[in-house]
């Protein structure tokens, strides 16, 4: 019987993960042949649009998931009271796209400034409020199912045996379980399951509640279904995730507890076999159950770009209108300057740009009406003489030579591929610009980015060294500093990864300068050695992991929706707006446009001396 694994995190959303998704995805699907894997980070959705891709790319069935904080019953997520602090934990996986679009609403709300408190927060009034097409799991640890059965979890974790362990258990343990089941039962029908742990025997906790919730849910007649809860990709990266974990925690190796993920090799991936070995055969075929409730649905789009609606005139039209009037008016209309412009206006009109360019061009026109001082001509786009005649940039491409293809190209436009314009702005009022476009096309149709901040070689072997305290600080640094910066060398790695397979910096570093390293870690005919090579190692599982999450300085999604439709939104921990929380390389395939509005401080330097020259009489100022 094939096991479906319904509870699993990666590096992306969760703070507890190492595992990276192509690796995650690709060893489910090839390594244990099973045909379907949940993703479901805690509090967050910033993998999905990633991991679809990923089972596409594999053959293997996406499952979209979540793993909720939820306020205990009754509480509501606004309430920021302390009492309130402690948090529930909730699986839950979309059904179809409704349910898809469900997550992403709750995940965005959960992270709004009324409710986000420590962790990004809903109750259970707004998840019922918002269930079609939804399937909960509810019963492992620190879910509300699983506080109905202990009243001193402490108790039950030093038990020796499952006996003495169930001295701890309500008296009315029956009675409570049945209050929150028959809550959810109402609410989601056949789509609520009792999520029963059975995968780690050395846990006291897991064995007791896994087998009594499981009891209790045939006693009682309530879906139940076998999960693990994975961590990491398979049981010898346990210590990669505990090294992970105390790099998160900025705590030392041996200051972790010695309890659950951190002791056990059994929050990796269950195989066939090992779900055989632990689990009753009912809960192994439930996982398969509810494969069969999911629904194929598609979440990536085509571009989401708001449409300019130009009364009596299509918006191309409307371009190519602006343009010749500009040719005209700057004196340009010339053989050369015209074919340069019709080139590029059939490109413009073949890779669908005009939508772009115009609201492009709307923002820099609205700075200019409003004092704000607009520096142009940055980047590529200074090759576009599109762009010059619609007060985009200033220098004129065909005067100095410069060539649109290094801009735009027929083939990006064949493939619908948008350029990159970035405008800059004062940095004291680049906030202004942002809230002119807010108010132009909604507040909920606008919003900045997220930068997914990810251990590098320099940065994974200090901290390594660091949490197992191998050597001292200066050790660390030493050996830290002879790596390359890896955009120094990205030609290089990209090469030794089309030969190789390996994207590590600190594999391509110990291949190709083995003598630089070799007091510390070298290769032997493919297997790390030295005194450090355990240490290595685990760097080169961590490399690439998710460190922590930061806000792009300059980009913003500008949509012809509500953005939490398609993407999942994160806390700005700076401002009361949300932020998208896809990297680049998802929004892109969430069909999300993304326009660069940077604040340049040298601009507002610019702007005083530009006022103090004003304000000199010329013909009285001493030099």
């Amino acid at each position: 019987m094939n096991f479906v694994n319904l509870h699993v995190h990666s590096t992306i959303g969760s703070w507890d993960s190492p595992s990276k998704l192509d690796r995650l995805v690709k060893y489910a699907a090839k390594d244990l042949g099973q045909t379907a894997l949940a993703i479901t980070e805690h509090g967050s959705m910033s993998s999905c649009i990633k991991f679809y891709a990923e089972c596409k790319a594999n053959n293997i069935k996406p499952i979209q998931g979540i793993e909720f904080y939820i306020c205990p019953p009754g509480l509501s997520s606004k309430d920021k009271s302390s009492a309130n602090r402690r948090l529930n934990h909730l699986v839950v996986l979309a059904k179809n796209e409704k349910g898809f679009k469900n997550l992403l609403r709750l995940t965005s709300l959960a992270n709004a400034q009324e409710r986000f408190y420590h962790r990004p927060r809903i109750d259970e009034e707004l998840l019922f409020q918002n269930s079609e097409g939804l399937i909960v799991l509810n019963g492992h640890y620190d879910t509300s199912i699983f506080d109905c059965l202990f009243y001193n979890i402490d108790g039950v974790s030093k038990s020796s045996n499952l006996d003495e362990a169930k001295a701890y258990l309500y008296p009315d343990y029956k009675d409570r379980f049945l209050a929150v089941a028959n809550r959810y039962k109402d609410i989601f029908g056949d789509d609520f399951y009792i999520e029963c742990q059975l995968f780690d025997p050395t846990d006291i906790i897991q064995q007791l509640s896994g087998h009594l919730l499981y009891s209790l849910a045939k006693e009682f007649g309530f879906n139940a279904v076998g999960t693990g809860d994975v961590h990491y990709i398979s049981p010898k990266d346990c210590e990669a995730h505990a090294t992970f974990v105390a790099i998160k925690q900025q705590k030392k190796i041996k200051d972790l507890p010695s309890i659950g993920y951190f002791k056990s090799g059994k929050y990796c991936l269950i195989t066939n076999e090992d779900a055989e070995k632990y689990y009753p055969q009912e809960l192994i075929e439930a996982t398969n159950q509810i494969v069969a409730k999911i629904e194929d649905f598609e979440i990536t789009r085509p571009q989401s770009i708001p449409k300019i609606k130009i009364d009596g005139i299509s918006t191309i039209d409307e371009v190519k209108r602006i343009c010749n009037e500009q040719l005209i008016k700057r004196g340009l209309d010339n053989p050369e300057y015209r074919a340069r412009l019709e080139y590029e206006l059939s490109i413009v009109e073949l890779g669908e740009l005009e939508h772009y360019f115009l609201i492009v061009s709307d923002y820099i026109k609205w700075a200019e009406q409003n004092d704000i001082f607009v520096g142009r001509s940055r980047g590529s786009s200074a090759g576009s003489l599109v762009c010059l005649l619609l007060n985009i940039i200033k220098t004129d491409p065909v005067k100095n030579g410069l060539s649109f293809e290094r801009f735009y190209s027929p083939d990006r436009a064949e493939s619908k591929i948008l350029p990159d314009i970035d405008s800059d702005f004062q940095a004291t009022r680049r906030d202004e610009i942002v809230e002119y476009i807010r108010n132009r096309y909604g507040s909920d149709r606008v919003c900045g980015v997220v930068t997914f901040n990810v251990l590098q070689a320099k940065s994974a072997i200090k901290d390594v060294l660091r949490v197992w305290d191998v050597c001292d600080f200066k050790t660390q640094n030493d050996i830290a500093d002879l790596f390359e910066a890896k955009d120094k060398i990205s030609d290089q790695l990209a090469e030794f990864k089309a030969e190789t397979g390996h994207e590590s910096m600190i594999v391509y570093t110990l291949t190709t300068n083995p003598d630089l390293l070799k007091d510390y870690c070298y290769l032997e005919n493919g297997e790390l050695k030295g005194e450090y090579a355990k240490f290595f190692d685990l760097a080169i599982q961590l490399e690439g992991s998710t460190k922590s999450i930061s806000r792009h300085p300059s980009a913003y999604i500008i949509c012809d929706r509500p953005i939490m439709e398609i993407a999942p939104l994160t806390k700005d921990s700076k401002t009361a707006h949300l932020l998208c929380a896809l990297d680049m390389y998802s929004f892109e395939l969430a069909g999300l446009v993304k326009f660069d509005i940077l604040g340049l401080r040298a601009l507002d330097g610019l702007c005083e001396i530009n006022r103090l020259i004003k304000d000199i009489d010329i013909e009285t100022f001493e030099f």
